[in-house]
């Protein structure tokens, strides 16, 4: 995944102004197309901190996804939420997750990456989630996967 300073501005978008409901879909469309992605989607806490649910999403095939809620160790979002870091699926990587995530199901999935988005200010607290996910080859590669969760990881330390 490219990581230039147009994909810097678009992250930092995601996780500081997760309020503002147009930025934050006008930054999953960025990161949605530089990750050559299918679909996007960004968790947030639910009201009343009940928990994250899917806040936005981008490129969905039928709007299910918003309607869900995040559960830890359930789904791809589940395992991101249970242990706060990156999280694959694919063919060869969580292989039994492509016919039990909520989410791979409803959107016909064949590979996403779960990444967790660190608070403003606070690199060991998650403000989020934010999941890609193609429908047909290729699927993430490591470095892809790398990439991403670095410069999470970069953006949250230099904040």
């Amino acid at each position: 995944m490219e990581t230039n300073n147009k994909g810097d501005s678009s992250l930092r978008e995601l996780s500081e102004s997760a309020a503002d409901e147009g930025q934050l879909l006008r930054s999953l469309y960025a990161i949605r197309q530089r990750s050559c992605s299918d679909f996007a989607a960004y968790a947030s806490s639910a009201e009343f901190n009940l928990g994250m649910k899917w806040s936005k999403v981008h490129g969905s095939l039928n709007g299910k996804v918003e309607h869900m809620k995040i559960q830890p160790g359930i789904g791809i979002g589940g395992m991101v939420l249970r242990h706060g870091t990156v999280f694959a699926v694919d063919e060869k990587r969580n292989a039994a997750m492509l016919r039990e995530c909520p989410v791979m199901l409803a959107e016909k999935l064949i590979s996403a990456i779960g990444v967790p988005v660190s608070s403003a200010g606070y690199t060991h607290s998650m403000n989020g989630i934010l999941l890609l996910g193609r429908r047909s080859n290729p699927l993430f590669t490591e470095e892809e996967i790398q990439g991403l969760s670095s410069f999470l990881a970069e953006k949250g330390d230099n904040r």
